[in-house]
Parts: structure tokens; sequence; C-alpha cells
């Protein structure tokens, strides 16, 4: 008995093991983990901020009757789905999340939950529903000294310029093409830091980046509320394509969920505590921005 859905047929095997044990990755058509549902087989356009959580972004667009193709639409209507929808908060009971990311006391252990992660001694994140990626091998050191200094990286990818689409981390997309993605990098700061960070932003022109806090006060220079693209690729008879992109209403839903997913990680622990008040005085207080740096050439592939 076989499924319609070829990928589906894939990924029974897969999880039965009974795939090929060949090192060789699987050919990725775009950089993004596809749905299998019919109705989304065209899509081609998602927003960068869920690229650690597919199946929440899933949930809170399965209401939608077209999803994006060739280009982002505009994204006020339809809206995204509420974040009390199944699939969408923080998973595993509050013993199993203590037990996973422990009691932190101060600043200096979250940073170093944080650490673990990215030095894959930690399997997720409130933010990331699986292990640090390979992609983030290329800008680990930069990554775990940010965390150190007390600024916690949530999601982050390198500049890649040009390389061939079958390159194998990096590359996706049909055979003989090339591949581009801007240096990005999105974090949770602190208040007392994120003036001194926007002015050092502000003086480079290649620099893009939206912050906000919980309560919804947003800044950026980007010139447009429209949908920039930090992904691209180039390829044989093909107009240019544009699979991942932020802009500014998806944004803000994101950040909705990031805070709530925070304020989740927080209930974890007993009313009162100190791991619980700590939590919650970041998510009450601290800014969540996302920075996107144009490509450069022979420049260190990570914002820092």
């Amino acid at each position: 008995y076989t499924m319609n859905l070829a990928q589906s047929t894939r990924m029974v095997l897969e999880e039965l093991g009974l795939t090929s044990r060949d090192p060789t990755p699987t050919k990725k058509p775009l950089p993004w983990r596809q749905s299998l549902g019919l109705n989304r087989r065209e899509e081609d356009v998602r927003p960068v901020f869920w690229k650690n959580r597919h199946k929440s972004y899933i949930a809170r667009t399965q209401d939608w009757d077209e999803f994006p193709n060739g280009r982002w639409g505009d994204s006020r209507s339809p809206a995204f789905g509420e974040l009390d929808a199944y699939g969408i908060g923080l998973k595993g009971s509050n013993e199993q999340n203590i037990k996973l990311w422990g009691k932190p006391q101060s600043l200096r252990d979250i940073s170093n939950i944080f650490v673990r992660f990215l030095n894959d001694n930690l399997g997720s994140l409130p933010w990331s529903e699986w292990p640090v990626t390979e992609e983030a091998g290329a800008i680990r050191s930069e990554l775990i000294d940010l965390n150190q200094r007390g600024l916690l990286t949530i999601t982050s990818q390198p500049s890649v310029n040009g390389v061939k689409s079958s390159h194998p981390i990096h590359g996706w997309g049909p055979h003989g093409g090339y591949v581009y993605q801007k240096a990005y990098l999105e974090l949770l700061i602190s208040p007392s830091l994120i003036a001194e960070l926007i002015d050092r932003i502000d003086q480079n022109p290649n620099i893009t980046f939206y912050s906000v806090n919980k309560d919804g006060d947003l800044r950026t220079n980007a010139p447009s509320d429209g949908p920039n693209a930090v992904t691209w690729g180039v390829f044989p008879g093909k107009e240019i394509v544009q699979p991942t992109i932020v802009e500014t209403i998806s944004f803000l839903a994101w950040k909705d969920e990031a805070f709530r997913l925070g304020s989740d990680w927080a209930n974890c622990h007993p009313a009162g505590s100190a791991s619980r008040e700590l939590i919650e005085g970041i998510m009450n207080n601290w800014y969540l921005i996302n920075i996107g740096r144009l490509i450069q050439p022979l420049e260190r592939r990570c914002i820092c």
C-alpha cells in the first residue's frame, strides 16, 4: 500500500528506518521544509521568522485560502491564526522543560542555556523545535560570543554569495543554479542596549532592522512595510526565486508568538520563584530585534 504523494511515502519510510543510509543529502526544493497539504503544493514564499518553528507556521496559516507563490502578498489579509491554536504553544510538561533547561537564577544562566544549545548539548529552545542546524556551524563561534555577552540569539543565517544549488549545506532548488542569502540575525536584547545598537546600525546603510517589545513599540529603518528577500536563487530558465522574506506585518505576528513562548517558559516555574521572575522580566522588558545585511564579498559571514 502506498499513498498518492511520494513525499508522504518517503517520510513514512524514513520514520521506520527503511530508507537508504547514503550520506548524500536529499535535494531540497526550497530552503525550508514544505508542507504536505494539497492546498500548499504551490507555496514557495515564507517569512524567515518561523525558520525553526515549522509546525507553528503551518498551524497559524492553515485557514488561508491561498498561499504565497512567486511573491509575498499583503499578510494583513488573511490574518495569522490565534496563539491558542494547537501546535503553537510551548511543548512538553513543566517538569520536562525544567529538566531540559534547568532553573536559571541569573542572566548568565540564561546565556549558558543558549550556548549549550549552540554547542549541540541541548535539543531545543522555546523558540526552536529542533537542534541547531549545520548552517549555523559557519557562524557558531560568533553566535556563542554574542550569547555570552547577554545577547540571546533566536534565529540566524550566514551570508551566502552565489554557491551552487547542489551545495550540501546551503544548496536548494533545481540543478545548475546558484543561491544567495543575506547575513541575518534575530535576538533578544536588553532595553539598556537597544538604543546603542540601533545607533550603530544607522551608521551602516547596508543593514536593515526591525525591533519591537512585548507592548508593540516597533522601530525600523526599512524603507517600506513591504517584503524584503533574505534568501534567493538564480536557476536556468526561471525567474529569480525569493523563498524567504522579512516584512512588518508577519514580524509583528511573530513577535506575539515569540514573547508568548518566553512567558510559557516562565510559567513552567512556580509563581514567585527566582527563575520565573527572571524570565518574565526578560519577556516584559526586552526587545526582539532582527537584523539583515546585504551581501558583502570577502567579509565575515555574520552580523556581529
